[in-house]
């Protein structure tokens, strides 16, 4: 017979809960000065697929995945500064963002109606504030039903 125990932490409770709740604080960023020799550095020392290139005044100007890095290597050459390459990279207008009050709900419900892995959360003036990835999100499933056991 199933055990009728209720989980600590339910999917539909996890949905309820806010970005700020998961959302990485700590986020590794990439400049436009950063060769993408530098750049795909940054990715592989901290064990990251991707990161927000930002400008001089904080503001977001693209994210960088291992992919893109990948096709600037073999388009522009490891020499090249990002700042020089955004043409080739994803428009700032294309970033998915979040706030910290968004739900993690609605950080599924775009995950679900795109291709990214992660999302930017930002303030009411679009500074950088944190990330949310899949991963964030499947973890904190994982330990909240975890508490469980």
């Amino acid at each position: 017979m199933a055990d009728a125990k209720k989980p600590a932490t339910s999917a539909p409770e996890v949905a309820q809960k806010h970005v700020q709740d998961i959302m990485s604080a700590t986020v590794k960023t990439i400049t436009g000065d950063m060769t993408v020799r530098e750049a795909i550095k940054v990715l592989i020392e901290n064990k990251i697929s991707g990161a927000p290139l930002m400008d001089g005044l904080h503001g977001i100007l693209s994210v960088v995945t291992q992919g893109d890095l990948l096709m600037l290597a073999a388009v522009v050459g490891l020499d090249k500064t990002l700042g020089t390459c955004t043409k080739h990279l994803p428009a700032t207008g294309k970033v998915v963002t979040l706030s910290r009050k968004d739900t993690v709900a609605d950080a599924y419900k775009k995950f679900l109606s795109s291709k990214l892995h992660r999302l930017i959360v930002v303030d009411d003036t679009g500074k950088l504030q944190g990330i949310v990835s899949r991963s964030d999100i499947l973890k904190h499933l994982y330990l909240g039903s975890a508490k469980e056991e």
